[in-house]
């Protein structure tokens, strides 16, 4: 299947940050996604607290926002997914914490992003182990370790 993912830096980054777009492409194929396009953007702490204030309502900053569109494109005729928004400071935060690289860190932030997309959820502990597996089994084929943390409970 076809799919366009675009990455877009907001913010500056020093590190690696892997293949994203890979990354994003494997959730999709492995859910067999229709073909569509999906955005990742890493930003700042401070764009994505206001993010979350505008459209959560919490003032806070957190790793990562899905922004479901589901439009369809008139000149492809294909499905734009959303948006996906991860702060980058965060991200290399919690990389250190779980002692890891900050690529296999916004790889993690990235795959949970499109199932959000996508219609998972992890409210429910049935919803979170699926997801979990989801993200554990792409992880694994990048090359990275996983192990869900407290970020991701």
């Amino acid at each position: 299947m076809t799919y366009q993912i675009q990455i877009i830096r907001d913010y500056p980054c020093k590190d690696p940050i892997g293949d994203l777009e890979a990354v994003a492409q494997a959730v999709l194929e492995d859910e067999n996604a229709s073909p569509g396009g999906l955005s990742i953007v890493l930003t700042s702490s401070e764009k994505i607290r206001e993010l979350n204030r505008r459209f959560a309502h919490i003032d806070q900053a957190t790793d990562v926002l899905s922004f479901s569109d589901g439009s369809i494109s008139p000149e492809t005729e294909r499905m734009y997914y959303g948006d996906i928004t991860i702060a980058l400071p965060i991200a290399e935060q919690q990389a250190k914490q779980a002692k890891h690289t900050l690529a296999a860190e916004l790889a993690l932030l990235s795959i949970h992003g499109v199932l959000h997309l996508l219609g998972h959820d992890h409210q429910e502990p049935e919803e979170r182990e699926h997801m979990w597996q989801i993200q554990a089994k792409i992880m694994d084929r990048f090359g990275y370790a996983f192990e869900p943390s407290e970020h991701e409970e």
